[in-house]
């Protein structure tokens, strides 16, 4: 019996030798992209341009350009104003309806989660243009009030379905029972609730901040289009901006030099928060 065994882990190595193969082949084509962004962002001023897989020497002129350069520095603080201010609008809004549409006993709950859930069946292309005329007309035009405040009305269309199929898997009698002892709705939602859907929003605060940091889409559509609000803009439009106009730095390893150092608080959270992403997301998948 062992030596069948022994056999049978004989023959499995080829085949995990082929499959690893593959696996790191398609890894290489997938991170070759990165590979070039981080070369550019070292190379010389005299070898932006050529067809190099390696620098003649590391220059890091580049990152200092983007350090000195307080307009970049500016466009940081707004990139991560706007992330901060939706993380915290995702976790309370959303969390706060799908408590009420999970927890609360009302007449229509059930049809307000449906009309809720039929606004993923617009495109946001859609809805764009509507909204831009809002804003125009409310005078949020060219500020960064598009970007975050939308996500303190509600905390989007996705991120309540997902905290609310996990609060479903929360026993009803947990709320009973605070309820039972005087608390209000409020507190069993403040004090029980909340602690329990950690890894949820965990996933959300993380998840949103990624993506606010890396939209480009909406800065470009509320901000990108109206004159003058360059002290408005995101690092995202700056870096699109910057490159396609001549008063910009069009030089290619500054941007790309940008465009790592956009990469690095990705990276770093996703890094420390990859437990609890997987955590969160699995969870869901078990409670919904």
């Amino acid at each position: 019996m062992t030596s069948r065994n022994n056999s049978l882990g004989k023959q499995s190595v080829p085949f995990l030798c082929v499959k690893y193969f593959f696996l790191v082949l398609v890894s290489c084509v997938f991170l070759f992209p990165i590979y070039v962004l981080l070369i550019t962002s070292v190379l010389p001023n005299t070898d932006v341009g050529m067809k190099v897989l390696w620098p003649q020497y590391i220059n890091l002129k580049p990152y200092l350009a983007f350090f000195q350069n307080s307009n970049y520095l500016l466009y940081t603080l707004n990139t991560l104003f706007v992330a901060i201010m939706n993380i915290g609008g995702v976790c309370i809004a959303s969390s706060l309806t799908a408590y009420a549409l999970t927890k609360l006993n009302f007449a229509g709950r059930d049809v307000i989660f449906a009309m809720i859930m039929a606004v993923v069946l617009l495109p946001s292309t859609v809805l764009s243009i509507p909204l831009m005329i809002i804003y125009r007309v409310i005078g949020w035009d060219g500020t960064l009030f598009p970007l975050w405040v939308p996500m303190w009305l509600g905390g989007g269309t996705m991120n309540i379905f997902l905290v609310r199929q996990f609060m479903r898997g929360i026993p009803n009698s947990y709320t009973e029972a605070a309820k039972l002892d005087g608390a209000s709705n409020f507190d069993v939602y403040l004090k029980v609730i909340l602690p329990m859907v950690k890894p949820i929003l965990v996933y959300l605060a993380v998840t949103g901040f990624i993506g606010n940091w890396n939209d480009f889409q909406g800065p470009l559509t509320y901000i990108g289009t109206v004159k003058g609000s360059e002290s408005q803009w995101t690092l995202s439009l700056a870096l699109y901006k910057d490159f396609l106009t001549a008063e910009g730095d069009r030089r290619a390893n500054v941007q790309a030099a940008v465009g790592v150092i956009m990469m690095v608080p990705c990276l770093v959270l996703f890094a420390f928060f990859q437990r609890q992403i997987m955590e969160g997301i699995s969870t869901v998948g078990v409670k919904g």
